[in-house]
């Protein structure tokens, strides 16, 4: 599809283009036929009818040239101006014998109708019909009288009446199909508003049923665990203070922080025995244990939804280590999502500060020279640096969750 490209002249719109083309291909009609009229009355010796042809054929190139310019829809007004002595003169300059009646008779509908909306075409043909009559009764007055009988004036006045009455109905017509298709328009796009309305609602409605559905699981899983008090609600948190830091979108944060609760949801196909053994686990048991991660993410991962997509490669990837010397995949540095690295931080900083069945709770001092130890080892060396930066705000984050939930 090729695309208009040429200045618009004031008052003209973006939706005119169409109309423009359009009207400017009516125009070359028009010099085409002027022309061809020009050149025949010559032949049959009608000089002044060929003059008339020729003056109209110069307005119409007019017309076209200011087409590139000017307000199209005043040009049109232009142009019928031109058309109405134009087909009057044939009254005067033809003959009775000939076609010239029949044009004067059919042309000015026919032009008005393809150049106008249906209330101009109403007025203008009424206009003409006024100004007809005009030349009706100049001849009948015999102040200018013209060449055809008044039987023939009469059959042609009666015709273009009969044409202003139909040109009158089906601009009624025309307005009230217009009025009832903005009507169904208008109640069109009020049932897709009231739709999108009511599917932004149930969208919302699911995305507070899948968050509390998560949230729920994730505490049915830390209850089977027997974990302390709130964890995954304590990770969720620091998780999401630890994104924020790091800069990421506010959509992501809240992703991670509502996603993070299921990182250890593979836990509920572990053996109540392995899961809270209160001794250290054997080198079988552990590898049992490891295996959470890759269950966890097999329970999610079948889900379509962003947020469990999240909570899918959570689970997968909080036991990654930066160094490569983690589990399930081995990964390494940032192979690993940034999802995995942040709840890894988050996961492993709660599970030292509260006492576990097989250990007790350690001082924060020491957790963080664990965290400095294990900067570019087994966590992400940025966001370990972020972590140990800003760790009296995740000291007082932990403090407030334990207090007031996260």
């Amino acid at each position: 599809m090729t695309r208009d490209n040429r200045p618009r002249a004031p008052g003209q719109t973006n939706q005119e283009p169409d109309a423009t083309r359009g009207f400017v291909h009516f125009l070359y009609l028009n010099l085409a036929l002027l022309g061809l009229s020009a050149v025949a009355n010559l032949f049959i010796d009608r000089a002044a009818f060929s003059l008339v042809h020729v003056a109209m054929f110069l307005g119409v190139v007019g017309l076209l040239v200011a087409t590139q310019r000017s307000d199209w829809a005043f040009l049109k007004r232009i142009y019928l101006a031109l058309l109405m002595p134009y087909l009057i003169s044939f009254a005067y300059l033809g003959e009775q014998e000939s076609f010239d009646i029949l044009w004067m008779l059919m042309f000015p509908p026919i032009a008005a109708f393809l150049v106008l909306r249906p209330a101009s075409l109403v007025r203008w043909d009424a206009a003409f019909l006024t100004a007809v009559l005009g030349v009706y009764v100049l001849h009948w007055t015999r102040v200018a009288p013209i060449g055809f009988s008044d039987i023939a004036l009469g059959g042609q006045f009666t015709a273009l009446f009969f044409l202003a009455v139909i040109s009158w109905f089906m601009q009624g017509y025309k307005a009230r199909f217009d009025q009832l298709q903005r009507r169904f328009q208008s109640d069109l796009e009020r049932a897709v508003d009231d739709g999108l309305g009511r599917i932004s609602a149930l969208n919302d409605e699911l995305e507070t049923t899948q968050v509390t559905l998560v949230r729920l699981l994730g505490e049915l899983c830390e209850a089977r665990s027997k974990e302390t008090g709130d964890h995954v609600g304590r990770v969720a948190a620091y998780a999401r203070h630890l994104a924020r830091l790091a800069g990421l979108t506010e959509d992501r944060v809240t992703t991670i922080h509502r996603a993070a609760p299921l990182h250890d949801v593979g836990k509920v196909a572990i053996p109540d025995r392995i899961l809270n053994k209160p001794a250290r686990l054997s080198d079988e048991e552990f590898r049992e244990m490891q295996t959470h991660t890759s269950r966890g993410h097999d329970i999610l991962a079948a889900s379509g939804r962003p947020l469990l997509r999240a909570a899918a490669t959570i689970a997968h990837e909080h036991h990654e280590r930066w160094d490569g010397g983690g589990y399930p995949r081995g990964l390494s540095g940032e192979s690993i999502s940034v999802e995995g690295r942040v709840v890894a931080i988050a996961d492993v900083f709660d599970a030292l500060s509260f006492e576990r069945p097989y250990k007790p709770a350690w001082d924060d001092e020491r957790i963080r020279d664990l965290f400095a130890a294990e900067r570019g080892r087994q966590f992400d060396p940025t966001l370990t640096d972020l972590f140990l930066a800003r760790y009296d705000e995740f000291l007082a984050l932990r403090q407030h969750t334990v207090a007031d939930g996260p």
